[in-house]
């Protein structure tokens, strides 16, 4: 046989032996790709299920984890709005920069307190998640405020909160935001020498960064601001409407 013969039959037979190769795999359904896979390597590709699977699994491993997390109770150092033993823990996640965070506060919040806080089925709980420096220093000013008046702290901290969020595009975007705030600070009774002492107090900066990382992790957050009822989570711009709802389903649990 000529060389030429020999290139024909051999590649004759390669062609035939490829149409078996097909048409075992459609008949086993497997396919050549998969061949020299292990079956474990063979599970993310023959089921596409899986990667829905893996993010319902994900989600209910991080409602778990905040279940079981003490930050979901009143913890020492606490500023609370309300009575104390109001049946409904409502606790906020919020950065002091953030607009959906002002939105709430000037929205929402007062017919939240009216309706739920001041009638003694809430108790309010405020916590500085700061996503940027202007919203650092705007938590350290706040904290220090409800510290110097420590016989209103309560009080004095929330006013200072609700200040903060009204007048937040004065501050939050501008490049002397420090400036802003201590304008904001003095007006409000605090001086120059005592804002400056308080944004320089290191350990009280720690503090908050320490209690914003300690959220991250067992709360697994992912956006401000976040709200828990009871333990169960609203996340991002929640209307009032919804945050009604929540509240009235955790009230009638207790009934």
């Amino acid at each position: 046989m000529s060389k030429k013969g020999i290139i024909i039959v051999a590649a004759a037979a390669l062609l035939i032996g490829f149409a078996a190769l097909v048409v075992h795999n459609y008949k086993t359904k497997t396919s050549y790709k998969y061949a020299e896979k292990t079956a474990e390597e063979l599970k993310p590709e023959q089921n596409p299920q899986d990667a829905v699977n893996e993010a319902v699994n994900k989600d209910a491993a991080i409602d778990e984890a905040r279940k079981n997390s003490e930050l979901l109770k009143v913890l020492p150092g606490d500023f609370i709005l309300g009575d104390k033993e109001a049946p409904v823990l409502f606790i906020e996640y919020a950065s002091l920069s953030c607009p959906h965070c002002a939105d709430f506060s000037r929205e929402a919040f007062e017919r939240l307190k009216s309706e739920y806080i001041d009638s003694g089925k809430v108790k309010f709980i405020f916590r500085n998640f700061p996503l940027n420096q202007p919203a650092l220093v705007a938590a350290m000013f706040a904290d220090c405020q409800a510290n110097d008046n420590k016989d209103q702290a309560n009080e004095k901290y929330f006013l200072t909160l609700k200040a903060l969020f009204k007048t937040q595009d004065a501050w939050a975007f501008d490049e002397k935001f420090v400036e802003k705030l201590e304008a904001i600070a003095q007006l409000d009774g605090m001086s120059s020498d005592r804002f400056k002492k308080c944004l320089a107090d290191k350990a009280l900066q720690d503090k908050i960064l320490n209690a914003r990382m300690e959220a991250a992790k067992s709360l697994q957050m992912r956006s401000t601001p976040s709200f828990f009822v009871n333990g169960e989570i609203a996340e991002g711009f929640v209307d009032y409407k919804v945050l009604k709802k929540l509240i009235d389903a955790k009230l009638s649990e207790k009934k």
